[in-house]
């Protein structure tokens, strides 16, 4: 067993023994140490030699996180543009259309916090390709954030987006430097 309490401090079980760790290692040298350790632990319980395990890197991944740090006017089915980005591994997030394509197929997770217009109705909805999914829907006085969490079954060049609801102008998604509407999704299983 591994757990990682915090950066400098590691704890390590193994067969029963305990040991602390303190250094300040980069987070390149920590993932090598993590992989040793790893290897280790599958040698003293005899599965190194798995042979259907495939080990995925972090930048292996299809990973995202958008957001936006200013407000977007949306017009009847636009696509929200969520135009910067923390995390976009495998460059499967497109800033300029709003839309991640999976770049390989397997079961995704999406998340969204999409924030309103102080008072003013907002009407959003996950799309899978060309069919909707999860909705949004926030009225009411002030700021509101409407959610999406989906998990999904995606073949390789699928589709996923944030889309105005039809017959619905002139909303608007707020966000500020303080970044309140953002988009994220990761792979997590082939």
């Amino acid at each position: 067993m591994f757990i990682m309490l915090s950066f400098p401090l590691l704890l390590l079980v193994l067969t029963g023994h305990i040991g602390i760790v303190r250094s300040s290692c980069t987070s390149k040298l920590e993932k090598s140490l993590f992989d040793d350790l790893i290897g280790m632990m599958l040698k003293l319980k005899g599965t190194e030699h798995i042979a259907y395990r495939k080990e995925l890197r972090q930048n292996d991944i299809p990973a995202f996180t958008a957001y936006r740090n200013s407000a977007q006017r949306l017009s009847s089915n636009a696509i929200v543009k969520f135009d910067k980005l923390w995390t976009n591994n495998l460059s499967a997030y497109d800033v300029t259309t709003g839309v991640f394509t999976a770049p390989i197929a397997g079961l995704y997770h999406f998340s969204a916090v999409v924030m309103s217009i102080s008072g003013k109705t907002l009407f959003l909805h996950l799309w899978h390709n060309d069919s909707k999914t999860a909705g949004s829907y926030t009225n009411g006085d002030g700021h509101k954030t409407g959610t999406f969490d989906v998990v999904l079954t995606l073949k390789k060049g699928d589709r996923i987006y944030l889309r105005c609801k039809g017959g619905h102008d002139s909303q608007s998604i707020y966000s500020d430097s303080d970044n309140y509407s953002t988009f994220s999704g990761y792979l997590i299983a082939q």
